[in-house]
């Protein structure tokens, strides 16, 4: 579950803590990688439709100031690092590949911002019942 880019963690972790029943560091250590999987597709099938030259030329019109200040940061970690969870990894990738940034720049970010949104949410899954019965 965790691999859908609709939803991912936010549904995986609480599926597999309430209704398999698997503990919390195994969900969190299986969660995050298969997030990242979002981040590879989108990564070898931007090279692949990167081959057609039609693709190449939609990409290759000029762009609003705006989105040109977004791509001329070229990555840069902290918003990665906090849009990766609100957005998703594989929107983050495809942007940055929009932008022409190699994942190897943007793979620790999109990581850590995936492990921070992982752990809050097996901590909520965890500590949340717990204090609701008080």
């Amino acid at each position: 579950m965790a691999i859908n880019p609709i939803g991912g963690l936010l549904i995986a972790i609480p599926f597999a803590i309430f209704k398999l029943g698997y503990p919390a560091w195994l969900t969190l250590l299986v969660g995050v990688p298969c997030t990242y999987v979002q981040v590879l597709v989108v990564d070898l099938g931007w090279g692949q439709l990167n081959r057609w030259t039609r693709w190449r030329k939609m990409f290759e019109r000029p762009r609003s100031p705006r989105i040109q200040r977004l791509v001329s940061s070229g990555g840069a970690f902290w918003p990665t690092l906090l849009l990766a969870p609100f957005i998703g990894p594989w929107m983050v990738m495809a942007f940055m590949r929009y932008a022409r940034v190699p994942q190897r720049r943007v793979a620790a970010p999109i990581l850590i911002g995936m492990t921070c949104q992982a752990a809050v949410l097996v901590a909520v899954c965890v500590y949340a019942p717990q204090l609701l019965r008080k």
